[in-house]
Formats: C-alpha cells, structure tokens, sequence
C-alpha cells in the first residue's frame, strides 16, 4: 500500500484560529472526512497534529504542523523521513493571494510565489517537486499589509464561503492521488 502525506499548513495557538492562514487546518479535517480516518492527535516526535486514514490503496498521513508557518519544514521532514515517504508523494494545502476570487488550483511543481510556509519546505527539501493546493484568500491592498491580512480573523461569512469549496478541494485531493 502507497503511502502518502498531506499537509495543511497553518499557525499553532488558538488566537490563529480561524484566520486566512489558519483556513487549512479546517479543510484538511473535511478532507479526512471522507476516508477512514483516526482522529487527529499531537505527536511529540512529529511536532503536529497526525491523522492517518486508508483510502481506497493508499494509507494517508494527515498532518496539522504544530510550529510557526515558516518552520513548516520541521513537522513535515520528521514524518517523510520516519514513514519514508518520497517529496513527489506529499500534497501541502496552503492559502494564495494571487489568485481569482474563490478559485481552488492543484500545481505540481513550481514556486512558493513568497508563501513563507512552501519556501521552508522547499529550501529545506532541496526540492520544489511535490504537488501544492492553494485557495485564493483574498488580497490586501497594499504589499506591506500581506501579513496582517493573512493573520486576521475571517470576517463573517467569508468563513462559509471556503467551506462551499469542500467538494472542489476533495476533488483535486482525487487527482493527487490519481496522478502520483
């Protein structure tokens, strides 16, 4: 059985909940809805979240990095060393400011596009060759407002709107898992 790793990206404390950045760790708890999945508990050795579920032939590790957005690295590189999981077989699930509003993008390949989070991934990865998922966030109006904007609180009803996306996110989560 293949194993695979998906990783939603995201801040640890409580006071992140619910903020553009923090979006992820709520998506990947639907996404693990729908296989058989334990659930989610803080591994020590991993510094995250893990759940692992099979579905269909795989076994899927599901992990919520429990450090800082640009230390992703640290949680991620424990987990593909430890269950020996090759780069090209890990989805991370990130926010994106640069897209159209409400679009979902599965990409293999390619740039962190100043993503804090997929730069320590790749930098230490020594590879940008493993599969992204990124939902457009909303974008500030000025550059030096990026993070503040990413690190508010969803306003009403913007919350919702990501979640609509459920089935769109699980159907490009279906395509990792078929082209890989």
């Amino acid at each position: 059985m293949k194993t695979k790793l998906i990783v939603g990206l995201g801040n640890p404390w409580n006071k992140y909940e619910n903020t553009r950045h923090n979006i992820w760790f709520k998506t990947i708890d639907l996404i693990a809805n729908y296989s058989e999945w334990t659930p989610f508990m803080f591994d020590k050795k991993f510094n995250g979240e893990v759940s692992i579920a099979k579905h269909e032939k795989y076994m899927l590790i599901f992990v919520k990095p429990q450090t800082f957005m640009n230390l992703s690295w640290d949680c991620v590189s424990k987990i593909l060393n430890y269950y020996k999981i090759e780069a090209e077989n890990m989805l991370v699930i990130h926010d994106e400011i640069d897209l159209d509003p409400w679009i979902v993008k599965l990409k293999w390949n390619g740039g962190d596009n100043g993503h804090n989070g997929l730069k320590d991934i790749t930098k230490k990865c020594w590879t940008n060759k493993y599969w992204k998922l990124k939902m457009w966030v909303g974008r500030p109006q000025e550059k030096s407002q990026v993070v503040n904007f990413v690190l508010w609180k969803l306003e009403k009803g913007t919350r919702e709107k990501f979640l609509e996306q459920e089935e769109f996110i699980y159907d490009y989560v279906r395509q990792f898992l078929i082209n890989n």
